[in-house]
């Protein structure tokens, strides 16, 4: 988020800028030499913040502030915008998205225009759409890293499952009031041995490997979760196949990863940490009687009675 932060400031800068500018315009319309620079330099700022130019040798940048400074001096000034203004073309040309190659050109050339005919409404036409294309792809790359910001709250970051506060803040505490929701409560067996064995690192590679698999084998039917250290749930939406979901988990991470599971399944609706606890419950129930296997929740009950 700091870079958002950065970037924002650069735009602030630049559009004060181009109020600069447009109050030479008001003011003093009939002196190009005032406001032209002003956009040259709120063009070049916005340009900074992209890899393109930000990327560029210190040498170069140097040579850059050099010409933007000569903007403002009279029978220097011509040049140095013509030449800022093509190397523009050629960085957004070559680097930039659609947008800002479109945008560059269409303000490369109406301040040529004015320059060669000093039609000033050219350049301002130029530079309302170079700043309008601008902002629209700023504020899409922004709402980007808000989305992945918002994602990185309720997803795990070495599985790519949704994590327990997902769990209980928001999908499952919905659907179970609502409907009735399956769990399926899986818990890697031996897994500290495995890490002791092996190593954390592949500890993380089989974690991250049957959280694809959760994901992969849940798909249209339910959501897969990292419930704490190697205990992951299947969320089921579709209970009917709930015990079918849990069959094909267990038979894949054996057939793909090599290792075993101890898994309950508990269905219902109403409570979400009954629900979780039941399964928990048939969950350790198949720990204790020999691993790799399920229990369900009427086995349990029928047990009882």
């Amino acid at each position: 988020m700091k870079n958002a932060k950065k970037e924002n400031m650069v735009l602030l800068i630049s559009q004060l800028l181009l109020i600069i500018s447009a109050s030479f315009y008001i003011w003093l319309p009939q002196q190009l030499n005032f406001y032209i620079p002003f956009l040259v330099i709120s063009i070049f700022l916005i340009e900074l913040i992209k890899p393109w130019l930000m990327n560029e040798r210190l040498l170069i940048k140097i040579v850059i502030a050099i010409f933007l400074v000569a903007t403002f001096i009279p029978f220097v000034k011509g040049g140095a915008l013509i030449l800022l203004l093509f190397y523009l073309i050629a960085g957004g040309y070559t680097y930039g998205e659609w947008k800002e190659r479109l945008g560059i050109l269409i303000m490369v050339l109406s301040a040529i225009l004015t320059i060669t005919t000093n039609e000033d409404s050219i350049i301002w036409g130029g530079a309302t759409v170079y700043f309008v294309l601008n902002h629209i792809n700023h504020a899409e790359q922004l709402l980007g890293m808000l989305r992945q910001a918002s994602e990185n709250v309720i997803t795990d970051a070495l599985t790519g499952l949704y994590n327990r506060r997902w769990l209980y803040k928001k999908k499952a505490e919905q659907l179970i009031q609502e409907q009735e929701i399956g769990i399926i409560f899986c818990d890697i067996d031996n897994f500290k041995q495995l890490n002791d064995e092996k190593g954390h690192e592949h500890g993380d590679y089989v974690l991250k490997q049957t959280g694809e698999i959760m994901r992969r084998i849940l798909n249209e039917n339910g959501f897969g979760v990292r419930y704490g250290g190697e205990e992951l749930i299947g969320l089921v939406t579709n209970t009917m196949f709930t015990q079918r979901l849990a069959e094909k988990i267990l038979e894949t991470v054996q057939k793909e990863i090599k290792i075993t599971m101890s898994i309950g399944i508990a269905v219902g609706h109403g409570s979400l940490d009954k629900l979780l606890k039941s399964a928990d419950e048939c969950m350790y129930i198949s720990k204790k009687t020999g691993k790799n296997k399920i229990t369900l929740q009427e086995d349990v009950e029928t047990s009882k009675v």
